[in-house]
């Protein structure tokens, strides 16, 4: 009998015990929810209460189904400008934030930039860096993003808008349904690669991706799984269940590839070529230059910051395009009573075209490439007059910030005219209203993007180029092409099938 009762003390004992500890994680839970909702700093914003209560819903969202940068529109509609969207991250609409969180602020702390939307260890590269780490690693890259440099890269990619032109009509005389998804990408990739490493993919001569660039696009998503779960280290135990092996096996192959690319390059150093690694090396001698790492970690982000978006803007263009005949008519007849050869067509001459300038802003607008700005860190600081304590994240979404009624008129329409200057005979005075400040497609301040006049040269020359040797129609079942994607720091764009009709006249040969 005794031991009969110790073993029954023992199991109450124990029970009382488990008992008790999941008791006590619940009262904890409950609390900080409490905590959260009624007495953090941020308890007074607007917001659902259970973002508010918990990251899990703001993180499943962004991270893992990749809806949440679409979802903000009606956010920002229920709950204004400045919307509490997880426990400690506020999405504040562009209108404010371009000058009251990313402008030069002298004599004054910084938003700093948060490293996790980089996946990197620390902050190396100009990306994440602090102030002054950015500003020496800026003043060294702007060289190799000037007019001049620019002026002299100019070879470099009309070579590469040759060949895609080539491809593409060869694909158009054959009949065939293309791809402008895929064909987009060989281009800016092979652009960016021969800028930044001295040596393209060689994606347009082969028509296909190199393997280098298939890995990147297939390990977007793992990205944000391992961003995802790094936020609940609880999790990572599941790391393996949610994560393809694979996939982590080809982020440490694209890593390397990317290395021996750099290194590669930086062995023929600053005399050889006239792209960005001359500037980099050529004004890396006076002892305040990059070291190693840096370079090798910001040639890497060149290649995402300096391709796919740019890619993703001319895909934006081709769609909205074709789904709006009177703007792809009035386009293309710019386009073609400017010039009276094709040989005419350069980043001079493209950039006097005010209605391709008007097209290419407004797709900026209405799809914008970089669909979350990544967020910044509050000094604590005002924003709108309301105290925002230090530690807060604060995340621009364009998408809400360009689709909001507040700040454009008729904003989910495709309507270049709100971007031409008065003069303009389609200038349209009901758009005179918009909210143009809100419209920084490249960020804005110190850290804006350092490679808008290449993305515009860019995108100028091959709009107007295609235009020019195609007449384009967009594929039945394709109208959803954007309402169906979803945003993982970068869309994750379905194909966009279309048909091409050269036009009368001879195409340019590869």
């Amino acid at each position: 009998m005794p031991a009969l009762k110790d073993a029954v003390t023992s199991n109450l004992t124990l029970g009382s015990a488990i008992l008790f500890l999941v008791t006590a994680g619940v009262v904890y839970r409950v609390g900080i929810v409490i905590y959260r909702l009624f007495f953090h700093p941020l308890a007074s914003f607007p917001g659902p209460k259970l973002y508010a209560a918990s990251h899990l819903p703001f993180l499943t969202q962004n991270m893992l189904l990749g809806t949440f940068t679409k979802d903000t529109v009606k956010l920002h509609e229920k709950y204004g400008p400045i919307v509490r969207i997880s426990p400690n991250r506020l999405a504040v609409d562009g209108s404010l934030a371009w000058s009251e969180v990313f402008s030069r602020r002298p004599h004054q702390p910084e938003y700093e930039k948060t490293i996790e939307a980089y996946g990197l260890p620390g902050r190396i590269g100009i990306f994440p860096a602090y102030r002054d780490d950015h500003r020496r690693q800026r003043r060294l890259m702007a060289h190799a993003f000037s007019e001049g440099a620019l002026t002299e890269q100019e070879g470099f990619i009309k070579h590469y808008v040759d060949l895609l032109i080539a491809r593409l009509g060869e694909q158009a005389r054959a009949g065939n349904v293309l791809d402008m998804t895929r064909w987009f990408n060989y281009f800016t990739f092979d652009v960016i690669g021969e800028l930044a490493f001295g040596d393209p993919f060689y994606s347009l001569e082969k028509s296909n991706y190199h393997p280098w660039v298939a890995m990147l696009f297939q390990t977007i998503k793992a990205g944000a799984k391992l961003n995802f779960l790094s936020q609940y280290p609880v999790l990572r135990p599941l790391l393996f269940f949610m994560i393809d092996k694979k996939d982590i096996e080809k982020k440490i192959e694209s890593d390397n590839l990317a290395r021996e690319k750099t290194d590669k390059r930086l062995a023929l150093g600053s005399d050889t070529r006239k792209d960005f690694m001359t500037y980099i090396l050529r004004n890396n001698k006076d002892g305040k230059g990059m070291n190693h790492e840096e370079i090798h970690v910001n040639a890497r982000a060149l290649i995402i910051a300096g391709s796919e978006t740019t890619a993703t803007a001319l895909c934006g263009l081709t769609f909205h395009l074709t789904r709006t005949p009177e703007v792809y008519r009035i386009l293309t007849e710019e386009i073609r009573n400017a010039f009276t050869s094709e040989e005419e067509i350069d980043m001079k001459s493209t950039a006097r075209l005010q209605y391709l300038h008007a097209c290419l802003e407004e797709t900026l607008r209405i799809y914008p490439p970089a669909a979350e700005t990544p967020p910044r860190i509050s000094p604590g600081d005002y924003i709108d007059g309301r105290f925002v304590p230090k530690g807060t994240y604060i995340s621009v979404y364009q998408w809400a910030t360009h689709h909001s009624p507040r700040n454009f008129t008729d904003p989910d329409a495709f309507k270049p005219q709100r971007f031409l200057p008065e003069a303009h005979p389609l200038h349209e005075a009901r758009y005179a209203s918009d909210n143009k400040a809100s419209f920084r497609p490249f960020a804005a301040g110190p850290r804006d993007c350092i490679g808008k006049n290449l993305a515009y040269a860019e995108m100028r020359l091959v709009v107007a180029r295609f235009l020019w040797n195609f007449d384009v129609a967009l594929e039945p079942g394709q109208d959803d092409w954007v309402a169906g994607q979803r945003a993982f720091n970068v869309y994750d764009k379905g194909p966009l099938l279309v048909r091409l009709r050269p036009r009368e006249h001879k195409l340019v040969d590869a």
